[in-house]
């Protein structure tokens, strides 16, 4: 059954009452939260386990399928699980694990087991305008403010802000006073990922038109982005495409549009000396390539010995920032970031951070931060000191406890 159809059509599992009665407990009423969290293959699932650890809670799991169909076996055994540890709430990362009809969202609901969600991509590319998801008993969270909206009338009993945070288990030490290494952005090139869109967008003409005019035009922007593609084409184009097609779209505009954004910087910045730490295909963008550097083995230790980390937002987020704020200052490095109007809200701008507006004032800042080691350290000790204070996995999952407890809380 197609889960664009109204929810009280959506299908439902069938539910004995004696479940029923076995899963009507008091919700948040233990000595410390029940997490159960369907595990994927998210990074983002790993750091929440951790912290959850920290802070004593007690914690299930059960492994699930970024995409595509959970075999009979798993989805069984999720359910067992389930029943057995009776949790105060269900976890996941861009809906992982949810099947297309809606049949989990469904069980949950029906059992009033809340299921709180964290979208840390673009959500309309992954809900695709449907409400099954959303339930008097699931709670939306969004790491970029610009989604609220969208996600709001999806049916989600509440949305709300969540942005991300630093790992303090990988991401965890004091600056030093080397930093031998020359500045460095370290992230994927995204030529690959746009390689394959093109090539499946390829196949529907019209669609390559209306994207190639689209970048031509200049209209795929991250502003216009997170507004929506609506604004990026035009209208009666818009209502010519299949809902593949029209998220096939958005996907090759965030992606094609970071791919551009990073290109256009490292290469503007490649005279400083600037290395472009990744894929094999930063080869065709730069002369000064650097190896891929591992997330959670050597990336740490990367920023710390780095004179400089650039920063380069990707086109999905609006307004937010991504990991490498937190990471890269509780590891102990200086970050040079894009300024994002969320920072703000989570930093003191003027002396905890770092950030430019265009690529020539980041010229201009990284070649004075390269030459003022002090200045380097002095904001990555106090951006540091925010991140460690009020920026961990440990300060989210907290908030998204109390989030819990006021929703479900008996």
């Amino acid at each position: 059954m197609d889960c664009y159809d109204v929810r009280m059509t959506a299908p439902r599992i069938e539910i004995s009452k004696r479940m029923r009665a076995l899963m009507a407990y008091p919700k948040m009423a233990g000595p410390v939260p029940r997490l159960f969290v369907l595990e994927s293959n998210y990074w983002l699932d790993a750091a929440c386990m951790r912290a959850a650890q920290r802070l004593g809670w007690e914690i299930e799991r059960a492994p699930v399928l970024l995409e595509g169909k959970m075999p009979r076996e798993m989805v069984g055994d999720l359910v067992r699980r389930l029943i057995t540890f009776r949790p105060d709430f269900v976890f996941s990362v861009n809906l992982s694990g949810m099947d297309e009809s809606g049949l989990f969202a469904g069980l949950f609901a029906d059992l009033g087991i809340p299921h709180v969600t964290w979208f840390v991509d673009d959500p309309r590319t992954i809900l695709m305008g449907r409400s099954c998801y959303g339930s008097h008993f699931a709670i939306a969270l969004t790491w970029e403010a610009a989604y609220q909206g969208y996600l709001g009338a999806s049916g989600f009993a509440g949305v709300y802000v969540m942005p991300l945070a630093a790992d303090v288990p990988i991401f965890n030490a004091p600056p030093t006073e080397d930093a031998p290494l020359p500045p460095s952005f370290v992230g994927n090139s995204m030529t690959d990922f746009a390689t394959r869109e093109w090539a499946w967008i390829e196949k529907h003409p019209h669609l390559a038109a209306m994207l190639q005019e689209a970048f031509d035009a200049g209209r795929v922007t991250r502003q216009r982005f997170g507004q929506g593609i609506e604004t990026i084409f035009d209208p009666a184009d818009l209502a010519r495409l299949d809902p593949d097609e029209h998220r096939h779209a958005e996907m090759l505009c965030f992606i094609e549009g970071t791919r551009r954004l990073r290109y256009d910087t490292v290469q503007a910045l490649a005279p400083e000396g600037l290395v472009a730490c990744g894929d094999e295909a930063w080869q065709q963008c730069t002369p000064h390539c650097g190896p891929y550097v591992n997330y959670t083995q050597e990336l740490p230790r990367h920023y710390r010995v780095c004179s400089v980390n650039l920063n380069i937002t990707s086109i999905q987020m609006a307004t937010t920032v991504n990991q490498r704020v937190f990471d890269c200052p509780a590891a102990g490095g200086f970050l040079l970031t894009d300024a994002q109007a969320a920072l703000e809200d989570l930093f003191d701008v003027e002396h905890e951070v770092a950030c430019y507006h265009t690529v020539e004032e980041c010229r201009e800042l990284l070649r004075f931060y390269r030459e003022h080691p002090a200045a380097r350290r002095t904001l990555t000790e106090k951006a540091r000191k925010r991140v460690l204070g009020e920026h961990t996995y440990t300060h989210r999952l907290e908030q998204i406890a109390a989030l819990v407890k006021e929703h479900f809380g008996d």
